[in-house]
């Protein structure tokens, strides 16, 4: 069943039971192809999924099954994955920033993997966690990415790196490897080629103090619904790990997230109103928001994402209007689009947009007292 399909059949029974509210709609198979591409990719490479991107359960689990391991930010989210039963050796508490609550429930339930960068943190975690695996994250950001990480996460590869790999031996920390994380939205594919580099030097330097470093994580940022440019990043990342790091004994992860989920999760919105503005364009109120499940959707690349599921009596309309599209919030900033062209719309249609599984639900609030939005998996319906 294709989604806008199965959407209607959704509304129809929502609508038979006086529920009007938006709702997602997953795609598990698309999870799993995901995951299949992946391994037929970047075969060294596990995938430790980020759970902050979507949280659904039915996500995890299959993951789990599927062998991914788990990038976990927070207790909240190390205590769900542990709950489905994933061995503490696939997670990575991959925060440089740990609350001290929650990095004694990391040692409590022996979670030993986790990042740091910087003096402060490491001594932290000696004095919270001293078995601890600790993994230095160093800064490499890609050259256009939409999201750089850097200016809040990582060390200075060059002035900083060495010196924090020369503390954890006088520390005598568990220093196992070396993280980073180019940013979110590039296509700058050859960075993983630089970042690889600069951390087999890391490695190098390590060596000549007698520490063995093992480890390596390249981070995240893949994006999900541009295979093409997945693929040239795995040729990067697959030519940088046989150039840098050829021995298997390394052992080598990443930290996908929207990559598994943006395209498996569509997401259903209703027209509540419609009127014309002054200056004649149109304006349509949506029973969404920036605040619940639109908060990353307002990029004019997404405008034409959606499909239209029209109310009964009235026909297609192809005709393009200047429009602005507003949440349901009572405030003036809860703007989804503003000034673009789209097909004329009708009180009561429905939009079905693709491409909604990357931190939607998970960054969703409750704002004005609106609810968490339901979501039906598509094997379901």
């Amino acid at each position: 069943m294709d989604i806008v399909k199965a959407a209607k059949n959704i509304i129809d029974q929502n609508f038979s039971n006086g529920n009007d509210d938006p709702f997602f709609i997953l795609n598990l198979e698309d999870v799993k192809n995901k995951f299949e591409v992946w391994r037929k990719k970047i075969p060294r490479v596990v995938p430790f999924y980020a759970v902050k991107c979507n949280d659904d359960e039915r996500v995890l689990k299959l993951l789990k099954n599927l062998g991914a391991g788990f990038d976990c930010a927070s207790m909240n989210e190390f205590t769900k994955i542990l709950k489905l039963n994933v061995e503490t050796q696939k997670i990575i508490y991959a925060n440089t920033v740990k609350q001290v609550s929650h990095l004694k429930l990391a040692a409590e339930m022996r979670i030993e993997k986790m990042t740091f960068d910087c003096p402060a943190e490491l001594m932290k975690v000696k004095e919270y966690h001293p078995n601890a695996k600790v993994v230095l994250r160093i800064r490499f950001d890609a050259s256009n990415a939409i999201f750089n990480l850097g200016p809040k996460f990582g060390c200075n590869p060059v002035t900083e790196a060495p010196k924090l790999i020369q503390l954890c031996k006088n520390m005598k920390m568990n220093l196992i490897g070396i993280a980073f994380h180019v940013g979110s939205g590039t296509t700058d594919h050859e960075v993983f080629q630089k970042a690889l580099e600069m951390v087999r030097k890391l490695f190098d330097f390590a060596k000549t103090l007698d520490m063995k470093l093992n480890f390596v994580d390249i981070g995240g940022g893949f994006s999900g619904n541009d295979m093409k440019l997945f693929e040239c990043f795995a040729n990067s990342i697959n030519s940088a790990l046989e150039k840098n790091f050829p021995s298997n004994e390394i052992e080598i992860i990443a930290e996908p997230g929207r990559y598994f989920v943006d395209t498996a999760f569509s997401l259903a919105v209703q027209v509540i109103l419609k009127k014309q503005s002054e200056n004649e364009q149109m304006f349509y109120y949506l029973n969404e928001s920036i605040f619940l499940s639109l908060r990353y959707f307002r990029d004019k690349q997404n405008i034409n994402n959606f499909s239209v599921i029209r109310k009964l009596g009235f026909p297609d309309n192809t005709k393009m209007i200047l429009s602005t599209m507003w949440g349901c919030t009572c405030t003036s900033i809860d703007k989804i689009w503003a000034d673009v062209e789209i097909p004329e719309l009708e009180i009561n249609d429905w939009l079905v947009f693709s491409n909604m599984g990357a931190y939607s639900t998970s960054v969703s609030s409750t704002f004005n007292g609106f609810s968490n939005r339901n979501i039906y998996s598509l094997d379901e319906i």
